[in-house]
């Protein structure tokens, strides 16, 4: 899960609990208060029950009921004598529905089922409806009584049931919001680190002097992006003098190992040279390969490391046809002698806007490994293909192939498939690690394709835009 689906989580999290308790405290205080004013009105109610009788009272017991006779009540209403129980009075609502009975001084809420299809108290098409029931005791002349009255809470039920669906509605649409608010504001507190993760990927040992921008301030996205141009200030120092290291390294390895030559071809030639024993010529021969491959390997370093140091190149008019023509004419000799066919389908007059003796090198490099590591007998073949926007090259031959796993990691310098092949072709694993290099001066790419055992494909795509590509 990311970082900012986990805020919006936890910000639409702790705003829903939030929410909850809100509602859960608003619901309580919106339910209390209908509740306290009923039982006031079922209070007064009671009061004037009691006044009606110590007005109409004689004093006679058996005349609370007459008393309250002529009186029509809308409520449930029933008086019991205390102690016995026995029921002094009763309304007609309170003939027809039975409630259970209540403490004295105590509210209560009960439901009761209608038999009566003539009673309508507002309850529908349901025969269950819901009373506030209240009791309270009182003496009138000597009479202990417990007077119950009960009020129906039909139209107050359906508010409550309103009430819920309110909360419960503006609970999800309050939830719906915070997740939208909060996936707003989880990009804006992450949009800094979008920025620098989106710089640092652009960052690579072609340009290191980029560093990511710190804006004024001291919080933690600032702390933190200091702390990244740090880390690459270390890593370019580290880098440039590993490649200062290498280039010097390069340069100064190359005079000796000139002389070495020269001295090694200077004994090879000279008349005592038939005096020296056989296994000292073939020593002497090992080390005239080995130092023509160290010189090589020096010069294909200081190449590499002058193509790396380069940011640009300077475009020229290049006659692409005549350049990989003399190229095949010249590696003509080397396939001959392995009785290699190369087979070529280039357009007369292509010309590309680039650097002559860079893509000279590009095309070596390819066409020296198609024959190196190509089988007797076997092929090369040279194609290309236009369109409006790019422009290929591709160079394919037979051959042992690369495995699949191997293919991702033969652009890497010094990287060989097979070290023993390597040795024996006399290559230094930087062949195609100029390639590459070259390709991306041109602002193209290059792309291997191999199957084991069968053939190789290389692939050179240089962008044919107006101003660099002509045909």
């Amino acid at each position: 899960m990311t970082v900012k689906r986990r805020i919006m989580l936890l910000v639409a999290g702790a705003g829903f609990v939030a929410s909850l308790l809100f509602s859960v405290v608003v619901f309580y205080e919106l339910i209390e208060q209908p509740f306290d004013l009923l039982d006031m009105e079922l209070e007064e109610e009671v009061n004037r029950v009691i006044k009606i009788i110590e007005m109409k009272h004689n004093g006679l017991e058996s005349s609370i009921s007459d008393s309250l006779a002529p009186e029509r009540f809308s409520f449930w209403l029933k008086i019991y004598e205390q102690g016995t129980e026995r029921t002094v009075y009763q309304s007609e609502l309170a003939r027809q529905i039975d409630l259970p009975s209540v403490e004295p001084g105590s509210n209560a809420i009960a439901d009761a089922i209608i038999q009566d299809e003539n009673i309508n108290l507002g309850q529908g098409n349901s025969k269950k409806i819901t009373f506030r029931i209240r009791a309270s005791k009182s003496t009138i002349y000597g009479n202990k009584l417990r007077i119950q009255i009960g009020l129906p809470i039909v139209k107050l039920k359906e508010e409550i049931q309103e009430l819920i669906l309110g909360l419960v509605a503006g609970l999800i649409f309050s939830s719906l919001a915070l997740v939208v608010i909060s996936y707003f504001v989880a990009g804006k507190i992450l949009k800094p680190i979008g920025t620098m993760k989106d710089l640092a990927q652009n960052i690579s040992e072609k340009n290191l002097d980029q560093r990511i921008p710190v804006e004024k301030g001291s919080d933690e996205f600032n702390e933190l992006a200091r702390t990244i141009n740090g880390m690459l200030d270390r890593l370019q120092f580290s880098f440039m003098r590993q490649r200062d290291f290498l280039f010097d390294t390069s340069h100064e390895l190359k005079t000796p190992l000139t002389t070495i030559r020269l001295a090694i071809d200077e004994i090879r030639s000279s008349d005592g040279i038939e005096s020296y024993k056989n296994s000292s010529k073939e020593n002497l021969l090992r080390l005239n390969e080995q130092v023509l491959r160290m010189e090589r390997l020096v010069k294909d370093l200081l190449n590499l490391s002058a193509l790396e140091i380069l940011t640009s190149i300077d475009f020229k008019p290049v006659h692409l046809t005549e350049t990989l023509s003399s190229l095949i004419e010249d590696y003509q000799f080397l396939a001959e002698g392995k009785n290699i066919h190369i087979e070529d389908h280039i357009p007369s007059q292509l010309v590309i806007l680039g650097d002559k003796e860079k893509l000279k090198r590009l095309f070596s490099n390819i066409l020296d490994n198609a024959i190196k590591y190509n089988m007797d007998g076997g092929r090369i073949k040279l194609t290309t293909r236009y369109s409006g926007v790019e422009l290929s090259i591709t160079i394919a031959n037979t051959g042992p192939g690369v495995a699949e796993a191997e293919i991702p990691k033969v652009f890497d310098q010094f990287y060989r498939v097979e070290k023993s092949r390597s040795i024996k072709h006399g290559g230094s694993g930087l062949g195609l690690a100029i390639v590459k290099r070259i390709v991306e001066l041109h602002g193209g790419n290059v792309k291997l394709e191999s199957e084991k055992g069968s053939w190789t494909k290389v692939t050179v795509t240089l962008p044919r835009l107006q101003d660099k590509i002509m045909v």
